[in-house]
């Protein structure tokens, strides 16, 4: 029996000061059909047309953090229905599926990590396709290189044909730089990896593979130092059409976080950085692709910055928008006690914060993904069950 769930939340809270004349949108609520908490539902999101898709890795249904990943189809404006649970073929304790998850069309991908690599339990990507109107695993594709560049399935992107894989390198130490992997389908449909994205830079300068981000083609992976004192660097990558290789075209240099929150449409690429800004307030860069390079565009803050208030940690990229996860300071308090979602609109070539979306929780805003005009936004922390959102953006 089909599940049903109302998006009886109530509106997008405006940010203070707010140009008058411009109307706030709905907020939808997506609850788990499993309450229990610490199941990390929410912890990964994607959207695309009617279908949204939602990871919790704690979920204990064939084991402890076994993990899950839940389908829903959007039945109109107002309701999503819950379509299927996805598990792994392989379903078993630890395994941490839904940690990343993506869909497109008919297809969607889901990760099993876990930092470290484990003989026993590989790290993997399964594959999912819609067939007679069911979601049947495809494939389940495991390291080309056996892990030599660390823990593989460290974060993943699906667009169309192709699915961009990286490996996470290593962390502890950064002796051993991550990879990122291109699969595309042979004509047995049997996903076959055809490029490897190795780093221009030595492990010092950013230990790729932690993030990552596909489109068409160009593709872009971030690579931390994990330290607060060194900026990493963002390595951006494009597919010359004539050979079928995957150049580096631009090394952004000066990022500032632990794990560097990217997404990329068409000529535009975005960049979060929680430990950047003032005061580490966190920031975002947008930059605007020239001549196979990237040139910066914009560097955002909130309207009021917070120290350390993570400004950055999440962003996803529209056409001409992009929305931002970090703290706001509530009720004149000296602590940052609620996460939000920021979102800055690009009007006559500047961009200006112009929403913020606030559910009033902490946890609000730990993972996001856009199509076209909506957004979904996770909400994930083991002392909740979890929840997902979906909001309508629309222009100021």
């Amino acid at each position: 029996m089909r599940q049903y769930f109302s998006i009886l939340l109530g509106f997008v809270l405006l940010l203070s000061g707010f140009l008058p004349g411009q109307a706030s949108g709905q907020i939808a609520r997506i609850s788990p059909p499993d309450t229990t908490r610490g199941t990390w539902f929410g912890t990964a999101v994607a959207i695309d047309g009617e279908w949204a898709v939602i990871g919790a890795t704690g979920d204990d249904g064939c084991g402890e953090n076994a993990g899950a990943a839940w389908v829903y189809r959007a039945i109109n404006t107002d309701e999503w229905a819950l379509d299927a649970r996805l598990t792994s073929s392989d379903c078993g304790a630890e395994h941490f599926f839904g940690n990343e998850v993506k869909v497109d069309g008919d297809r969607i991908v889901v990760s099993s990590f876990r930092t470290f690599v484990n003989q026993e339990i590989s790290n993997a990507v399964h594959v999912f396709e819609r067939q007679d109107s069911v979601w049947v695993q495809t494939a389940r594709i495991l390291s080309p290189d056996d892990s030599q560049s660390g823990p593989f399935a460290s974060s993943i992107d699906l667009d169309g044909n192709r699915i961009l894989i990286t490996s996470s390198g290593d962390t502890s130490r950064g002796s051993m730089n991550g990879k990122g992997f291109i699969f595309e389908p042979n004509t047995r449909g049997t996903w076959i990896n055809t490029a490897v994205l190795e780093s221009p830079l030595p492990p010092a300068a950013g230990v790729l593979g932690t993030s990552s981000a596909l489109d068409g083609d160009r593709a872009v992976l971030g690579g931390s130092t994990y330290s607060r004192g060194r900026p990493g660097m963002v390595a951006a990558y494009h597919r010359n059409a004539k050979t079928g290789e995957w150049d580096v075209t631009e090394t952004l240099r000066g990022v500032r976080d632990f794990f560097i929150s990217l997404d990329i449409r068409g000529d535009r690429l975005v960049i979060g950085e929680s430990l950047g800004g003032s005061q580490q307030s966190g920031e975002v860069r947008i930059y605007r692709s020239v001549n196979d390079g990237w040139a910066l565009e914009a560097t955002l803050e909130p309207s009021t910055p917070y120290t350390y208030g993570a400004f950055g940690s999440e962003v996803a990229l529209g056409d001409d928008f992009v929305l931002v996860s970090g703290f706001d300071e509530q009720l004149d308090l000296d602590i940052n006690v609620d996460q939000v979602v920021y979102v800055f609109f690009l009007k006559d070539g500047s961009w200006k914060q112009r929403r913020i979306l606030d559910v009033g929780e902490s946890a609000f805003g730990a993972s996001l993904d856009l199509d076209q005009g909506r957004a979904i936004i996770g909400q994930a922390a083991e002392y909740l069950s979890g929840h997902a959102f979906v909001a309508q953006i629309n222009r100021p």
